[in-house]
């Protein structure tokens, strides 16, 4: 029974999300517009097709809880997810005794999109196997996309009514919340999926500057200073990465997964392959380049093998029979793991390094030190990509971490960092910085969120910060953090002098 109603409850969530409207606001927060009747009609259509197939979906791998193998191949292994529910997270959003929530800014990685369109002739041809039928255009959220956001919404609304932050069916007043996006499809819908969810009757706007489908400067994770020496230093602190072998050292470690990689992809017979349009997949051959207003470029089989240990892991959230998302065979959820240890290596290892974060996020940097403490603010939700917290929590020092429960340890989707204001009965002002997605199954499962089967919890440690007996860093100690961070940016224009192209518009 309780499989049935949540289905029924999904299927009414995704009927309901019709009525959304547009998912793009412009400039300054504005009301959203009715949708067209023929396109309503044809969303009905779309979505009653997602819906049966939401109904269909198991609850997890045909519950198999037998011991997964350790094999490194692809062949005759049998699938297995993780057995964490949510009830193990239900302790982390229990009340604080004695304080009181004031202020909540939440840093979120958009959630579900199709593969990237730009990757998607490369994908096609480097496997003999179909991909999924994806429900969006390629880099756009997708279906599932969708209502796990809203369900995240819905989880932030309980919780925030809990903590009195926001009383119930709460209408903002001027100024109280903002939500901020990066002008992409899947950052702008993945908030207003998200606000729909959390204020369901406020009908709110969504802020983003420049033309839709551009790039925020704030969302996009460049350099905005370089000059010779600069470029020198950041690259060795990259290479250090790699060990003794340097740069070429950055994916020493992932051989492996590169080769259940190509097995599972059918690689070496692909057309692509055979026509000599892509390599094989090999550690060794990793490059790092610098460019003034670009992102950090890694290439060689690092970057070939990400595009596709991204759209398998992707497969893997969306498909509906598990055994699809890896072409028919069947994978231990430990090769999963081998396969997204892919990405995650190259999304961490682009901004693993000080001065190279320091550089791409301080106008995010700049962003959050506005928001945190903001007279009047209770809520601030900022919606961009992976490479916007990779960067954002390297430039603040965090120190290494691995989340459990989700195949991408470090950047999950949808994942949120969160910078909570609490107050203590003496008027203290404190803060907590954690990391908050829903795990693999929740992903998977569609899992309806409660304080009873909450998402995932994380608290993140920062290098110079320390907890009170409460678990709690100083409101001032994190603003200051923020404070020397920005300021960490201004001074490399004085360590790195020569040939100086510091970015005026920031």
């Amino acid at each position: 029974m309780r499989k049935k109603r949540t289905t029924l409850l999904v299927i009414s969530l995704l009927i309901l999300l019709l009525a959304l409207g547009p998912l793009v606001g412009c400039g300054a927060p504005q009301q959203t517009t009715p949708k067209n009747d023929q396109a309503a009609t044809e969303e009905v259509a779309t979505t009653e097709e997602a819906a049966k197939e939401v109904a269909t979906t198991e609850e997890g791998a045909d519950g198999d809880t037998e011991e997964t193998t350790t094999t490194k191949t692809a062949t005759e292994a049998s699938a297995a997810e993780p057995a964490t529910t949510g009830t193990a997270y239900a302790d982390a959003w229990k009340p604080r005794d004695g304080y009181t929530l004031k202020q909540v800014v939440a840093m979120s990685r958009h959630n579900l999109r199709a593969p990237q369109e730009k990757d998607m002739e490369t994908l096609s041809r480097s496997t003999t196997h179909d991909w999924i039928a994806w429900s969006s255009n390629g880099s756009e959220l997708t279906v599932k996309g969708g209502v796990a956001e809203t369900i995240m919404g819905e989880f932030f609304r309980k919780w925030l009514e809990r903590e009195q932050l926001i009383p119930e069916n709460y209408i903002p007043g001027e100024g109280e919340v903002r939500f901020y996006a990066n002008p992409r499809q899947r950052t702008l819908a993945t908030t207003q999926f998200f606000s729909s969810g959390m204020l369901p009757v406020a009908n709110v706007g969504i802020e983003y500057h420049g033309d839709y489908d551009s790039r925020d400067p704030t969302f996009k994770p460049r350099f905005g200073f370089v000059s010779d020496s600069y470029i020198d230093a950041a690259t060795d602190e990259i290479a250090a990465l790699g060990s003794d072998a340097g740069l070429a050292g950055l994916d020493e470690d992932l051989q492996e997964d590169y080769n259940l990689i190509s097995e599972v992809l059918d690689y070496q017979n692909s057309p692509a392959y055979k026509a000599g349009d892509v390599a094989d997949l090999k550690t060794g051959d990793a490059t790092y380049a610098i460019e003034l207003d670009e992102e950090p470029a890694v290439s060689g089989s690092l970057k070939t093998a990400n595009q596709f240990s991204d759209a398998l892991t992707l497969q893997y959230y969306e498909a509906e029979d598990l055994a699809d998302a890896s072409f028919g065979t069947p994978l231990t959820y430990e090769q999963w793991q081998q396969i997204a240890a892919v990405k995650n290596a190259f999304g961490d290892r682009r901004y693993n390094s000080k001065l190279v974060s320091v550089d791409c996020a301080h106008l995010l940097v700049s962003e959050i030190a506005d928001e945190l403490g903001k007279d009047g603010r209770r809520f601030s939700f900022l919606c961009g990509h992976d490479s916007n917290q990779s960067s954002l929590l390297h430039a603040l020092g965090v120190t290494d971490y691995d989340l459990p429960d989700t195949l991408e340890t470090k950047t999950p989707i949808g994942g949120k960092i969160l910078f909570e204001v609490w107050e203590s009965k003496k008027g203290e002002q404190l803060c907590n910085i954690r990391y908050v997605y829903a795990t693999t199954e929740q992903v998977r499962n569609l899992d309806l969120l409660s304080l009873e089967n909450a998402p995932a919890s994380y608290d993140l440690e920062f290098e110079g910060l320390e907890r009170n007996a409460d678990g709690l860093y100083s409101l001032a100690d994190v603003q200051k953090l923020l404070t020397d961070t920005k300021a960490a940016y201004d001074q490399l224009a004085v360590d790195y002098p020569e040939e100086v192209e510091l970015d005026k518009a920031a």
